[in-house]
């Protein structure tokens, strides 16, 4: 049996990610990056005073990028930690009171997370 330590904020933060995201993966658009080479998809979804940002990673390769194994061994052996190619920003009333990193192993960051009554507010939507 492995054992998990989780500060509470985390798992709070969790549980409001895994609450939201079905949402915003249901309704929310599909925006274009500024850089068209982008490597991520974006999906928004606006419900004010609500504004969620979720990305994914979008693995279509450019005409100008290699796709040969060798590659892209040697580009993920220059990152140092693995990369966290999920995000979700959560927004209410222009602050950002969410925003967290994650991959498809588990690993999670939690970059910003204010405590207060959004929270509840979210957990409703």
């Amino acid at each position: 049996m492995t054992l998990h330590v989780v500060a509470s904020a985390d798992a709070s933060a969790l549980a409001i990610r895994d609450h939201i995201l079905p949402i915003v993966r249901a309704h929310g658009a599909l925006q274009d990056f500024e850089d068209k080479n982008s490597p991520l998809r974006l999906v928004v979804l606006e419900r004010p005073p609500w504004q969620f940002v979720h990305w994914t990673p979008f693995n279509a390769l450019t005409p100008g990028q290699a796709s040969s194994p060798g590659y892209r061994h040697a580009l993920e052996a220059q990152h140092t930690r693995p990369d966290l190619p999920y995000g979700l920003e959560i927004w209410s009333g222009g602050t950002n009171v969410l925003s967290l990193l994650w991959s498809d192993t588990g690993v999670v960051e939690v970059l910003q997370f204010t405590r207060g009554s959004w929270e509840e507010a979210a957990r409703v939507l």
